[in-house]
């Protein structure tokens, strides 16, 4: 039997999914971006010329630019490296506990008590640096967050006299990216501002502590992540990590995600309605962002399988912008193929798809550094198939 439709429906959410998303102009996400940008034109143009410099016709000439651009590149590199490492230094200063460190694919992470060396990627991140916060209150953020931009401008300054006294072009141009990226990075990581909604390090850094709420959600979220790596799923921690802010504060970024995280844990536990209420709520809201509402879309349309909502509702949210968002992330995100499976088995009723897709979920499994997590989307395809078999025999 088809169950009741959603009110709104999900066509009125679509229309405003588009309207949404036509208004939205990245403009400080612009700002964030084109410092990034100059600094890059600038170290390009000057590298060109440290090349030209070395002289050389030809296959000699394009093994000093090639030689040039390496360099260039190994000191973004290393300012990554030293970036991550300074969260991590702050972190352990003021009562953090390292889960892991990642730059790039390379990460080493504790994962169930073990260390251990894995690859994992997160797009549009060259690094990471997860803590969990000491269990003192209240819990220092602010040397936390400073600590990577800290670290950047200290080898800037070890670099900038390096620079000045070098002859040879590589060391040049190695000592002076160095210098120059790692005043740009710090530039974006210390100076208060926000990109797409979201507070770069320096801006949680000013702005957490005025807000006890955020200050408190920004915790609880650390604490849930380093539970997942620890093998608890959110139905096995505590409830108090999973406030359910109020509504009228959705607009914040740690408020929204806790609100997530709320309806997620309420879905594990099989509190399906109440849970695509609180995404319903939140798709709602004017200042969603942008990401967090196609997330937030998959899990509603995933919701929405489950208690056998309209077809062509669900349909309705699968706008181009959506679909390749999935793809995107589907290589990365267990989540993804477990929404595919549900579609494939619950809307579709293609016993191949879902073994498909159920494939690709045991393939992002293996290179998923949380077993919590893992735990948690396991139960949810439970309810996926528990779903599926009430409707073959009803």
């Amino acid at each position: 039997m088809m169950g009741r439709p959603l009110r709104p429906p999900f066509s009125s959410v679509r229309e405003d999914l588009d309207m949404r998303q036509k208004r939205q102009i990245p403009w400080k996400t612009l700002l964030v971006a084109l410092p990034a940008a100059l600094v890059g034109a600038v170290l390009g143009y000057w590298a060109m010329g440290r090349a030209d410099a070395m002289g050389g016709e030809g296959l000699a000439k394009a093994g000093h630019l090639l030689l040039i651009l390496a360099l260039a590149a190994l000191a973004c590199l290393l300012q990554i490296v030293v970036h991550e490492g300074g969260h991590l230094v702050c972190g352990l200063l003021t009562g953090y506990r390292l889960m892991f460190y990642r730059i790039g694919r390379i990460m080493v992470a504790r994962v169930e008590g073990r260390w251990r060396l894995c690859r994992y990627h997160i797009p549009g991140t060259g690094g990471q640096c997860l803590m969990a916060p000491p269990e003192r209150m209240p819990v220092p953020y602010r040397l936390y967050n400073w600590g990577g931009g800290l670290a950047n401008l200290l080898l800037s300054a070890l670099a900038l006299p390096l620079f000045l006294q070098a002859e040879a072009p590589p060391a040049q141009v190695f000592s002076g990216a160095l210098a120059l990226l790692g005043i740009g990075l710090a530039a974006t990581s210390l100076v208060p501002m926000q990109a797409g909604g979201v507070g770069n390090d320096g801006y949680n850094a000013q702005n957490l502590g005025k807000d006890p709420a955020a200050l408190e959600q920004y915790v609880c979220q650390l604490r849930i992540n380093a539970a997942l790596m620890e093998g608890r799923s959110p139905s096995d921690m505590p409830e108090e990590w999973f406030p359910l802010p109020p509504a009228d504060s959705w607009g914040n970024p740690f408020a929204a995600t806790s609100a997530m995280q709320a309806a997620g844990r309420r879905l594990e536990q099989g509190a399906v309605e109440e849970a695509e209420g609180i995404f319903r709520a939140l798709l709602d809201r004017e200042d969603l962002l942008g990401l967090y509402r196609l997330e937030i879309t998959c899990e509603a349309v995933f919701c929405g399988l489950l208690l056998d909502r309209p077809r062509e509702e669900l349909e309705e949210l699968n706008t181009p912008e959506l679909e390749k968002y999935r793809r995107a992330t589907r290589p990365y995100f267990p989540s993804r193929s477990r929404q595919d499976y549900a579609w494939a088995l619950l809307a579709e009723g293609d016993r191949g798809a879902a073994e498909r897709a159920r494939a690709r979920f045991e393939a992002a499994a293996a290179s998923s550094p949380y077993p919590g997590e893992l735990a948690g989307e396991r139960r949810l395809l439970e309810l996926v198939d528990r779903a599926a078999g009430d409707r073959h025999f009803s």
